[in-house]
């Protein structure tokens, strides 16, 4: 059995009131942002409840058509790709029977 953890349910709890908290602030019907994210209506009820079954793309969807995607996620630093990730690349050669 996997365990979600607390502090990541906590965490959509919270991104989930934001998102009903900024949608009701403009006045925008769950039906209407639906319609507009490409989002059911179902789908995005549970985002405001912090459903943490729904896909990440649906919050990321709803967080952008709402702007809130750089107040949600403005902790995120941008990083390159390691050094080593292409570096050390190597290509295994194939066992066969014969070989033992």
């Amino acid at each position: 059995m996997i365990v979600f953890p607390l502090m990541c349910a906590d965490r959509l709890t919270k991104i989930g009131l934001l998102i009903k908290t900024r949608r009701l602030e403009r006045r925008i019907r769950q039906k209407d942002l639906a319609t507009q994210s490409g989002l059911s209506t179902a789908t995005l009820s549970k985002i405001e409840a912090g459903t943490p079954t729904v896909e990440m793309r649906s919050y990321m969807t709803a967080l952008w058509y709402l702007g809130l995607l750089d107040e949600v996620f403005k902790e995120i630093p941008e990083t390159s790709p390691a050094p080593y990730t292409t570096e050390h690349r190597v290509r295994l050669k194939r066992m066969s029977e014969d070989d033992f």
